[in-house]
């Protein structure tokens, strides 16, 4: 498993049994170029190799931003199955972080059969689907993570469409204490006659974001391989109905394969672009390879997060831009949350599970503007490490330091009588106003984007976060690349900040809670047909006949 560089080593799976095994990480030669691998090898099946990054430079300044945080406390589910990390899920003791966004399945039905579905019962012939009694057990297992709950709550599936209760369901998450609630769906049911009225209903029982799966801006091709089903036109009406509900949270999440639809990244930014007043931002997924696949196979087939930031960067015609991993942002989000009482979380996940940046849209030439034209990003991060460092001494920042001049200048000369005080919540004022005031070194002007911003370093809340891409030039443009069994990384799961919810099948009276990548590589099918209510039998062909039928009849008619 040597290479030129050994980055690290860590533990993965075996693709064939899943047995953890080690592995390195490396740089070596792939294709006449070099590139990050993962290296491993199972005593029983053999060697396996597969591509981390095509972009070593890349991969090597990401590796900066590692950061562990509070994790689980009340950690009461705990199964030693002998075999070690990832097979351990309970929450188990090894998990380096606390989740961000809570994940339930309402049900694992779908009106669609996707060949790269991970979860689909059209295809897996059982149907596992929570009661209302379950669904609000699992809630309240997440509401009562110490020290840190997830603030946000996602249905996923399946299709959560599927469930005529889901809007009771967004109604009773709200209730439970989930700041944001998150929908993810094909979209069919939202594109029909009475999609304008559904919207409508789920908005008012709190849903803020839609996520949309979206592989394609304009080619109907691509939803036939992706979906089995040209869903173009159906797609294209959830934005219309969305609009005409008022509705301003949807997310595209576009699958990306391979030889299939990499190429229209470009149409998809430009679509997000003229929808921005619904389109508040994407979130690409480089698809997870499924089935068993040769070493050989895989180099073909593999699509990674550096091949994704070269596309963006060129679609954009913003070459050569770095875009931050998402870890990058973990001491910013932190702060936030210290100084001003918003719910605590932090984007504490592995450098290599994803990225994250802000692209503006010129509201003069309706052209891609870089982030960096307004922001110094790494003095801001690294202010934002050097603040929080601080904190995490509770020491008292330095208010004579020269960032206060700057600061001054732009909010006032109260910053003196604010940080003399010595009061209870005089510490959080100060750090905030230090902060700010450094802040202000970063920032190159005050227009575009900065004027965004500043609201949020102000006022600090999830709202105001959220009105920075709803309502104004800026989009969010991420990717998160799953894992499946090639790719697997220990470390990752270890610091996953997406959890998967589950009633545990031994035992019903408590909740399993398993990392994204864990539950959809390791656990769901073992899982799900314990949990299973009704065997099926369905013909994936069949459900996407009545599909194209339903797309014929509720989506196309005018």
């Amino acid at each position: 498993m040597e290479g030129k560089k050994l980055y690290r080593h860590t533990k993965s799976v075996c693709p064939e049994c899943t047995k953890q095994i080690d592995a390195d990480i490396v740089l070596d030669v792939m294709d006449g170029k070099d590139a990050v691998l993962m290296r491993k090898k199972c005593d029983e099946h053999g060697f396996f190799e597969d591509i981390i990054s095509r972009n070593p430079k890349e991969y090597e300044r990401n590796q900066k931003y590692y950061h562990d945080y509070i994790t689980i406390e009340n950690k009461d589910n705990i199964k030693d199955t002998g075999q070690g990390c990832p097979h351990n899920c309970g929450m188990c003791a090894e998990h380096k972080s606390s989740p961000c966004i809570a994940v339930i399945d309402p049900t694992n039905r779908c009106n669609l059969a996707c060949p790269i579905c991970f979860a689909n019962a059209n295809a897996k012939g059982y149907v596992v689907e929570p009661t209302l009694a379950e669904i609000k057990q699992i809630m309240a297992h997440f509401r009562n993570i110490k020290p840190i709950p997830p603030v946000l709550l996602q249905f996923s599936g399946g299709e959560p469409t599927m469930r005529d209760d889901l809007v009771e369901l967004v109604r009773l998450a709200k209730q439970m204490g989930f700041v944001e609630v998150l929908l993810t769906t094909n979209g069919l049911k939202i594109a029909a006659r009475n999609g304008v009225q559904l919207m409508k209903d789920l908005m008012s029982a709190g849903l803020d974001c839609v996520y949309l799966s979206f592989d394609s801006a304009d080619d109907p091709e691509v939803y036939k391989k992706t979906r089995g089903v040209n869903l173009l036109p159906q797609k294209i009406r959830v934005i219309e109905n969305c609009r005409k509900a008022g509705f301003h949270g949807v997310l595209l999440i576009p699958t990306i394969a391979k030889g299939i639809n990499e190429n229209g990244v470009k149409s998809i930014l430009e679509f997000a672009k003229k929808n921005h007043d619904v389109v508040s931002g994407i979130v690409f997924q480089p698809v997870s390879l499924c089935g068993r696949i040769d070493n050989e196979q895989l180099r073909e087939l593999r699509y990674t997060t550096s091949d994704l930031v070269q596309t963006i960067t060129e679609a954009t015609g913003l070459k050569d831009t770095y875009i931050y991993p998402i870890p990058a942002s973990a001491n910013l989000t932190k702060l936030l949350a210290f100084y001003d009482y918003m719910p605590k979380f932090t984007m504490a996940a592995h450098p290599d599970c994803g990225f994250a940046t802000i692209m503006s849209i010129d509201p003069k030439t309706g052209k891609w503007i870089r982030i960096e034209d307004f922001f110094d990003i790494d003095g801001l991060v690294k202010w934002a490490d050097d603040v929080w460092a601080l904190v995490e001494k509770g020491e008292w920042p330095n208010m004579a330091d020269k960032v206060v001049g700057p600061f001054a200048k732009l909010f006032g000369e109260k910053i003196g009588s604010i940080i003399n005080q010595a009061s209870d919540f005089a510490y959080r004022k100060a750090i905030k106003a230090y902060f700010m005031a450094g802040a202000v070194r970063f920032m190159r002007g005050f227009s575009g984007p900065i004027t965004d911003f500043i609201p949020i370093m102000l006022q600090p809340k999830l709202e105001t976060a959220a009105s920075f891409f709803e309502r104004s030039s800026n989009m969010l443009v991420s990717s998160m690349h799953f894992q499946d069994v090639y790719n697997f990384d220990i470390e990752r799961v270890q610091r996953c900040l997406v959890h998967y919810g589950v009633i545990d099948p031994d035992n019903p009276k408590k909740v399993l809670q398993i990392p994204f990548c864990a539950m959809n590589s390791i656990h769901r099918e073992e899982i799900e047909r314990k949990l299973s209510k009704e065997n099926i039998s369905v013909n994936p062909s069949t459900v996407t006949a009545k599909a194209k039928e339903f797309v014929e009849k509720e989506v196309c008619d005018k």
